[in-house]
């Protein structure tokens, strides 16, 4: 492993006929890194009052969101920014988000955050916000997993017109669902630097990227070019709770999908970039049981075609997806939903999803009691509280018990080494934590806040 002094932002650049955008990056000035987001649309066109000083601010924000791809092949002490200027803000807020994303990183790779995240101007080049009009149209980001399936029926149902929009590439299962909501979407491809790849198979660091942080501002950026107002996310609150803590960071892997860092966001939009553009998440305001609860009614429309399951899909060889299955029933997110799904579906209705019983499965023992946070930390996954699982397990387990059904394997355990802990009261005070709508906590628009 080649050693390096500092990381730059080399410069970024548009072409307005193509609707593409290439990053430039580069170790030392001896590993370079092109990266390339295309915007182009088949089915929209781009807002009539497209100004390109406007697009270029956008797009120094998204080249200080993208590098982190690149960077985390081996940190470096200094972050040369010769794109633009960033004033002290501006660096405050990049590097208390990174401080926060590397947390897991740093983790893994048993590094000391001390020494990095120095960013050094190399540049006068000074971007600045500049107003613009905007329409009250409403975009959101679809994946195959529940969540969004929800947004986009909470929206539907309540009239309110939306605009999916997929990042990277439509595989077949978006595709799916896109078929079943009757819409097209806007589609920003990705193409990442193939020098990555190289490095990453000569052993260079390696780890979790912060996928929903690049996402928000390739959202940030389409919303100007197409023209919307309110970006609507998917996140949950229970993304606020940390896996662990390494020095004096708590470790989240859904730290970009945090109450914290929406408003910190939030902040830097009306700072930075717009006062008419609304960044928000349409679940926050609820625990993902309480989700769960709502896609429990709604699924069938989504039958053999959703999917929460991480391993559907993995990078290999430059960009490319490759599908093995709807759910792998075996990774802790699949373990996660089909233990927060189980109270509110029936014995059938689990076959047909997830095609078996896993609380049967004697191999996923150690898998739930992770989930329980039992048995090691937090699961690096997107899972969520310890007391969702205790709740849904104690749910699924009563309901058996009243049907006077078997009650599985590991349901068997759960209720040995975990219900006999706690006594009723516990369980009504948990359901009523879990099932309340938290309105007030939520950066939710007045618009959005009865759809509920």
């Amino acid at each position: 492993m080649q050693k390096f002094e500092k990381f730059y932002f080399d410069w970024f650049k548009f072409d307005k006929d193509s609707l593409k955008a290439k990053f430039f990056y580069n170790f030392d000035d001896t590993e370079k890194f092109t990266e390339e987001i295309d915007f182009s649309s088949d089915f929209f066109g781009v807002r009539n009052d497209f100004d390109e000083n406007i697009l270029n601010n956008f797009l120094f924000s998204l080249s200080l969101a993208l590098w982190i791809s690149y960077y985390k092949l081996y940190p470096t002490k200094e972050l040369v920014v010769k794109s633009g200027f960033l004033n002290k803000g501006d660096i405050i807020f990049w590097q208390k988000f990174y401080r926060n994303w590397l947390g897991e990183f740093l983790y893994k790779n048993q590094l000391s955050p001390d020494w990095l995240l120095n960013f050094v101007n190399d540049s006068d080049k000074k971007y600045k916000k500049i107003d613009f009009k905007s329409s009250d149209n409403i975009l959101l980001p679809i994946w195959w997993w529940k969540d969004s399936i929800v947004s986009t029926e909470l929206l539907l149902k309540n009239n309110l017109d939306f605009t999916p929009i997929v990042f990277w590439k439509i595989d077949i299962i978006k595709e799916n669902c896109l078929k079943v909501m009757w819409k097209d979407a806007i589609l920003v491809k990705r193409k990442l630097d193939e020098n990555l790849f190289r490095l990453n198979n000569l052993w260079y660091y390696n780890w979790h990227v912060p996928i929903t942080w690049i996402i928000s501002f390739v959202l940030l950026t389409t919303a100007y070019l197409y023209d919307y107002k309110y970006i609507t996310l998917s996140n949950e609150k229970s993304a606020n709770s940390g896996n662990t803590k390494i020095w004096d960071l708590e470790v989240n892997h859904q730290y970009s999908k945090s109450l914290e860092f929406e408003q910190d966001l939030a902040d830097y939009i009306d700072r930075n970039l717009s006062s008419k553009l609304t960044y928000f998440s349409l679940l926050w305001w609820m625990y993902e049981v309480k989700i769960a609860e709502i896609f429990s009614k709604i699924w069938k429309k989504y039958f053999g075609v959703f999917s929460s399951c991480n391993s559907n899909f993995r990078i290999l060889d430059k960009w490319l997806f490759v599908h093995n299955s709807f759910w792998c029933n075996s990774c802790p997110k699949c373990a996660f939903v089909y233990a927060i799904l189980r109270p509110f579906i029936s014995d059938l209705e689990v076959l047909q999803i997830f095609g078996k019983e896993l609380y049967e499965d004697k191999s996923l023992v150690n898998l739930f009691l992770e989930l329980l946070w039992i048995q090691w930390i937090k699961p690096f996954e997107c899972v969520w509280e310890a007391e969702e699982v205790i709740y849904a397990m104690n749910k699924a387990l009563n309901n058996l018990k009243k049907d006077w059904k078997n009650i599985p394997y590991i349901l068997t355990i759960f209720e040995n080494e975990v219900k006999n802990k706690y006594n009723e009261e516990f369980f009504v005070n948990l359901e009523q934590k879990l099932f309340k709508i938290y309105n007030e906590e939520s950066l939710i628009p007045d618009k959005f806040r009865n759809l509920v």
